[in-house]
């Protein structure tokens, strides 16, 4: 439709145009050709304004009437929220939640029995001959929690606590100590008999048996003693250290062996072979030679 009505217009300036140029005179037709083509861009800018401004009033309504129907939509919800709340006074009230049992004692009983049993195992494969007991009563969410427990022990050689602890990936860890005498003292007087009685007592009283466990030795007994006697030595411009099947820690000083300590409990030579792995893990160099396990660190 716009495009008919320019076109109309077009030709109708075109005719007109040439009318005025065939019947005036060059200077009034070409006074009065302007004046017909001002009055042609007059009547089409008018034309063309007049129909944008209907299209713009029929967008305005458009809009007007959108919003009062969307401000009539939230009106209604608007009410209906507003009503009252249904009765609920008379309802009658549910019954309460029943309250959360108290932890069974028969499990309790059967978890630290669980983790004594942890515990032993782990003590007897460094000293098959040890007993402990707890020395205060644990609390099973305390040791579950990571906390650690105090014990007293038995036949630990010069040990007489432990401190024991669960890490979260429930590994034992076990420090032993030396706090106390746990255990009194047997009278001479009461339990000696004849000098040769007693001689053929400790005869007869049976070897301790080997350690069970090198790598729990290790971890209770020798890692700690071995780092300290290391720590010593190579400060003084040692390289090694030579330990000897009793347990007996020397070093070798102007051609002369010196002591410089014991591990309690020393496993037997047949044992010696693993105990060079767990030396090579804490990047000590451990060689056997002859009766006596030589431990190098440079």
């Amino acid at each position: 439709m716009r495009k008919n009505v320019f076109s109309s217009s077009i030709k109708i300036l075109i005719v007109s145009l040439l009318l005025l140029a065939v019947f005036f005179q060059k200077e009034r037709s070409q006074k009065l050709m302007a004046l017909a083509l001002i009055l042609w861009g007059a009547v089409t800018a008018g034309i063309f304004l007049f129909r944008k401004s209907r299209k713009l009033a029929k967008k305005c309504r458009a809009f007007s009437a959108s919003l009062k129907q969307a401000g009539r939509t939230a009106k209604a919800p608007a009410e209906k929220t507003a009503e009252p709340v249904p009765k609920a006074d008379t309802e009658p009230a549910g019954p309460a939640a029943p309250a959360k049992p108290a932890p069974d004692s028969r499990e309790t009983e059967t978890m630290l029995l669980h983790i004594s049993l942890r515990i032993t195992e782990k003590l007897k494969s460094a000293y098959p001959q040890s007993v402990w007991q707890w020395k205060d009563t644990p609390s099973l969410q305390g040791i579950l929690a990571g906390g650690t427990v105090r014990i007293l022990v038995e036949n630990m050689d010069a040990y007489t606590h432990a401190d024991i602890s669960f890490d979260r990936f429930g590994r034992i860890h076990v420090e032993p100590m030396t706090i106390g005498s746990f255990a009194e003292p047997s009278g001479n007087g009461t339990s000696a008999g004849p000098g040769t009685g007693g001689a053929d007592a400790a005869e007869e009283m049976p070897p301790e048996p080997s350690v069970v466990d090198v790598r729990v030795w290790y971890e209770l007994v020798g890692q700690k003693v071995l780092e300290t006697q290391i720590t010593d030595l190579n400060a003084n411009g040692h390289t090694k250290l030579t330990i000897k099947e009793n347990g007996d820690i020397v070093v070798n000083r102007q051609k002369k062996e010196v002591l410089k300590g014991t591990l309690d409990s020393f496993p037997a030579k047949s044992c010696w072979e693993e105990l060079v792995l767990l030396l090579a893990e804490d990047e000590l160099k451990g060689k056997i030679a002859g009766n006596t396990l030589q431990v190098s660190w440079i």
